[in-house]
């Protein structure tokens, strides 16, 4: 893959599921979700996640890479697979030969909700519970050795309420859904920052129990002059009961978007209830939500192929919903070309699709590995 522009967001080709990667100034990366298949390298019929990564990623003078902030949007196996496999899950400090032999990608920054874990009920797949044991894994060496914690590789960042903390010590960790932030792996931003939603502090009666606890973010590029000019909106797998308590519960400018990333996979749970045989009419709220666009909105569907039938994600009659709100050329999905990302630059007017080829996507992004290096393992 050729190197993405500065200020942008990549979509990986992943089926259900998300990895969006966002690439800001000064060499930063930040990753949201992660499906990656360990086959991919061998599989000429899936794209090479880790390695696009990797020849993306600042390396350290032991020429390891780092990442600087993963986010978990929610627990499914869909948005955590390959977790253990790709990133590097202890202290930095032990990083030993398999670890370099398999080019494990070293996480600087972690973004854990002890919120989202409390209240989702379903068993956690293996991959959620390498994340878990991660993220405790920080939580604990923090309580224990706050200057160690604080180095690369090991730092955490809690998505989270202070008075419903159930860690004693970490309050300086937490970043509260409702507030923004413009600090990223001890970096502060001028021209990017994020206004997390959710996870809300407490369940609707009408939430769907698997879904209601995703992290809901506006991704805000801009600069010191205007620092909203290109708005994405990602929010896990959020139904429609979440959109509904944005609207009423958040002010207008922290909704608005340009660019949608449909949540669920373009599945029928943004609109209604399932199966929408029974709920066929969308929820007002739904299609109030559509309209904070700002001009021309963007969607962009992470999932397999959109078919005409009954799959539920994605859904066909909610890609024809999505449709009456925005330009059929404004609708995307990963599953258009398989093998190549789909990419966005942020620009003073929105987003603009960044053109890729199937060539771009198989060559090494040698460029990006000449980049200053960061200064790793000190607290900045």
């Amino acid at each position: 893959m050729s190197k993405a522009p500065t200020n942008s967001i990549k979509f990986y080709p992943v089926g259900n599921g998300d990895t969006s990667l966002l690439t800001l100034s000064e060499n930063q990366h930040i990753l949201i979700d992660c499906k990656i298949d360990n086959d991919a390298p061998t599989n000429k019929d899936k794209f090479n996640i880790k390695e696009d990564l990797d020849s993306l990623s600042p390396k350290d003078s032991d020429g390891r890479s780092h990442l600087d902030v993963f986010i978990l949007t929610h627990p499914d196996n869909d948005h955590c697979a390959g977790f253990k496999d790709n990133f590097f899950c202890d202290d930095p400090s032990k990083y030993d030969q398999n670890a370099k032999e398999r080019k494990a990608i070293i996480i600087d920054e972690l973004w854990f909700s002890n919120t989202l874990f409390d209240r989702f009920k379903d068993p956690l797949s293996e991959a959620t519970k390498n994340f878990k044991a991660e993220a405790k894994r920080r939580k604990d060496l923090f309580k224990k050795d706050p200057e160690k914690g604080k180095l690369a590789g090991n730092r955490i960042v809690l998505i989270d309420f202070k008075d419903d903390c159930k860690d004693d010590g970490l309050d300086s960790l937490i970043l509260e859904p409702g507030t923004s932030t413009n600090v990223f792996n001890t970096k502060t931003k001028s021209d990017f920052s994020i206004f997390v939603h959710g996870p809300f502090k407490t369940p609707t009666p009408d939430s769907q129990d698997r879904n209601e606890t995703s992290v809901i973010m506006q991704i805000r590029f801009g600069s010191s002059a205007d620092p909203m000019q290109a708005l994405a909106f990602l929010a896990g797998d959020a139904d429609y009961n979440r959109f509904k308590r944005l609207l009423d519960e958040r002010d207008d400018e922290s909704i608005q978007w340009d660019l949608l990333l449909s949540p669920h996979h373009c599945s029928w749970t943004f609109f209604n209830m399932t199966p929408q045989a029974e709920y066929p009419a969308p929820q007002e709220s739904a299609i109030e939500y559509l309209k904070r666009q700002r001009g021309s909105g963007i969607v962009v569907a992470s999932c397999k192929e959109i078919l005409d039938n009954d799959d539920n994600p994605p859904h066909y009659q909610a890609k024809k919903e999505y449709l009456k709100e925005i330009e059929e050329d404004d609708f995307y999905s990963t599953a258009d070309e398989s093998l190549v990302p789909l990419v966005f630059e942020a620009t003073k007017n929105g987003f603009v699709k960044f053109k890729t080829t199937l060539t771009d996507s198989k060559r090494t992004a040698i460029n990006s590995v000449t980049e200053s290096p960061k200064t790793y393992g000190s607290i900045l």
